[in-house]
């Protein structure tokens, strides 16, 4: 004759404990996870979600360094000073020096060397020299691009200024600050400066005169104060851009991580 059960009243308490176990587990999915109406099942989106958000974090940190440098070269632009890098002659690189010559050749005679101290980069060096009027002053530097670039400078006593390079730069023209460049040759470059100066004299006077290093630190002085950092927005932005991309896709990836929480 077969024993009946006893009923669940009449069981004992240990396991009467084990069926609620039970019954917590099978309600939660089975074992190893967290009953309860908080726990879910990342999907196949949340997965990607997830990836997406890992490599958006490593793309920023590989860009984030270089933009931030950028960023404060460029911030800094109006505050930063030059500093006559003399008496001794710096010797310029190969590019540099070619450029040198060329002014040479075209009446340009040496005037100095100047260094400044930028952001999270070796200390940088310019080479400055002048024309005989002392109308206009050319500043040569090194560059990744070509090896070199020249810059031309004039400028008048309400601040106006006339700035050619060669062989590649930007185009500006507002009132006080013209901004253009040439990129066949120096003398070119010379030339179209020079017409520039001649059509704004007419209006603002003749040119001021730059003939020693205490003229060039003065009048680099007076450029930043009124134009600094305006020819070195689109670089900037170039350099900072894919870092404000992986941030963004950071912000992005992260929402939706979260909202498959």
């Amino acid at each position: 004759m077969q024993e009946a059960k006893p009923s669940r009243a009449g069981r004992p308490a240990k396991h009467a404990g084990r069926e609620r176990w039970n019954a917590a587990v099978a309600r939660s999915g089975g074992f190893g996870r967290r009953p309860g109406p908080l726990y879910r099942t990342m999907t196949v989106q949340g997965l990607l979600a997830l990836a997406g958000l890992v490599a958006a974090v490593l793309l920023l940190a590989r860009f984030a360094p270089g933009a931030w440098r950028a960023w404060r070269i460029y911030a800094g632009t109006r505050n930063r000073r030059m500093a006559d890098a003399g008496p001794l002659e710096v010797p310029a690189p190969v590019g540099v020096a070619a450029r040198l010559e060329e002014l040479r050749a075209l009446g340009f005679s040496r005037i100095g060397e100047r260094f400044i101290r930028l952001p999270g980069v070796p200390m940088r060096y310019d080479w400055v020299m002048g024309e005989p009027t002392g109308e206009t002053y050319a500043v040569t530097v090194p560059s990744l691009v070509g090896g070199f670039l020249v810059a031309l400078y004039s400028s008048f006593e309400d601040s106006t200024w006339v700035t050619t390079s060669f062989p590649r730069g930007e185009t500006i023209e507002t009132p006080t600050f013209h901004v253009a460049f040439v990129p066949t040759n120096l003398t070119e470059a010379l030339a179209t400066h020079r017409a520039t100066v001649a059509r704004l004299a007419a209006r603002h006077g003749p040119a001021r005169r730059v003939r020693t290093m205490a003229d060039s630190l003065r009048m680099d002085a007076d450029y930043r104060t009124h134009h600094g950092g305006r020819t070195l927005r689109r670089l900037t932005l170039r350099l900072i851009s894919p870092a404000l991309g992986a941030g963004f896709l950071v912000a992005i990836c992260a929402l939706l991580v979260l909202l498959e929480r």
